[in-house]
């Protein structure tokens, strides 16, 4: 099996074609970035794909339909580890276009990936000139995925380059993150976070525990945290206490950055192995994690599943992103992330949302260091 790293993994466009209300032939989504750094010269290239990207358009006009189909591409490939996962196109067709530099053996390139699903052939297919003009890539990878009942299967279009990828990600699924990375944590992932994410009080068995999901996936969802022990932020930081391996202390520390911030005077403490729980410290004295406001224990599960899942490529997929939070908590939490995206040119992000405030927030015509912005706005008929 051929060695491949992978890094500056950027989305370029997803296309639809006969799913939800994408009924009228190929429709193309480009993430195209809309601003970035101030350029003094007008001939210079454009700013490339988005690390922050926002999608608005009234209801059932495909916001989610978009996100899924993201989301559900690379989680065909981790069947039949992630049996629930349902077939993405119904159907239909998606492609998912991402540019990246692969190195393979030792030699490296810049690589434009096609993957796609629901037809042997793809969507969209990528003529030299537009993959050098409109790429900036010099090879197109393609990957056209199948199930076999539920075993995954590379396509008869797919290519050496897409198969190699295939390979890489089956080959690692499972792995669990280390510190040196794995190979696993070299690979891209997706972390999706839909609209219908809850927080559920916990079952009272406390026992130290795998969490699920934790082995490396190419595509992670999760939308409730509880009521199972093991898919609670809970036991996430209890299994991370007991590997003892750093790692906790890490994932605290960005928690905490991000969450409360310095001038709040509140800090989640590591667990106590006593009672397998974990408090946070306050001014007024130490609470349980679940004595935090919905708002915190909402950003709490986005973050500590970010911090704890990502790879050095991964793309977040956060449906009606604004859920569960007023307007200073929203405020806080879009700061965080862009700081956070800043910060780390593995990671971007695209959302929904219905919320007028952050659409203002997001302001995509003004650009900020380390961020390249992008949207498919559509703000009539809003709620």
């Amino acid at each position: 099996m051929s060695e491949l790293s992978i890094s500056d993994w950027r989305m370029l466009q997803v296309s639809l074609e006969d799913i939800g209300p994408f009924r009228q032939g190929v429709e193309t989504i480009s993430f195209q970035g809309q601003t970035g750094p101030p350029v003094s010269d007008p001939e210079a290239d454009p700013p490339g794909p988005s690390n922050l990207y926002m999608l608005i358009a009234p209801n059932a006009r495909g916001k989610t339909t978009v996100l899924e189909a993201i989301f559900g591409v690379w989680g065909l490939l981790a069947r039949p580890v992630r049996g629930h996962f349902t077939h993405p196109a119904a159907g239909g067709k998606v492609q998912v276009d991402v540019r990246a530099t692969w190195t393979i053996d030792g030699a490296v390139q810049t690589v434009l990936l096609s993957i796609w699903t629901g037809s042997n052939e793809p969507l969209v297919f990528w003529s030299d000139d537009a993959l050098e003009a409109d790429a900036q890539a010099g090879h197109w990878a393609r990957l056209g995925v199948g199930l076999n009942g539920e075993e995954p299967y590379a396509l008869d279009e797919s290519n050496d380059l897409g198969r190699i990828l295939f390979d890489a990600i089956r080959g690692a699924l499972g792995e669990a993150p280390t510190d040196p990375p794995s190979r696993a944590q070299h690979l891209p992932t997706i972390v999706y976070f839909p609209a219908d994410r809850m927080l559920v009080a916990s079952e009272s068995r406390r026992i130290v525990e795998e969490p699920s999901q934790w082995g490396y996936q190419p595509a992670y969802r999760f939308d409730q945290d509880g009521p199972e022990w093991n898919t609670t932020i809970d036991n996430l930081l209890v299994w991370l206490e007991w590997l003892q391996d750093g790692r906790l202390k890490a994932l605290l520390d960005q928690v905490n950055e991000h969450l409360f911030g310095p001038e709040s005077g509140k800090v989640i403490l590591p667990p106590r192995r006593s009672e397998l729980l974990t408090y946070v410290s306050t001014p007024s004295g130490a609470h349980p994690l679940g004595a935090l406001s919905h708002g915190e224990r909402a950003l709490l599960q986005m973050f500590a599943r970010i911090f704890s899942h990502m790879t050095l490529n991964t793309v977040l997929l956060i449906d009606e992103i604004e859920l569960h939070l007023h307007t200073r908590w929203m405020n806080r939490m879009y700061r965080s992330f862009k700081g956070i995206l800043a910060a780390t040119p593995a990671l971007s992000l695209v959302f929904t949302t219905h919320d007028r405030e952050l659409i203002k927030l997001f302001d995509y015509q003004r650009p900020e260091k380390g961020l390249t912005k992008g949207g498919f706005l559509i703000t009539d008929e809003l709620e």
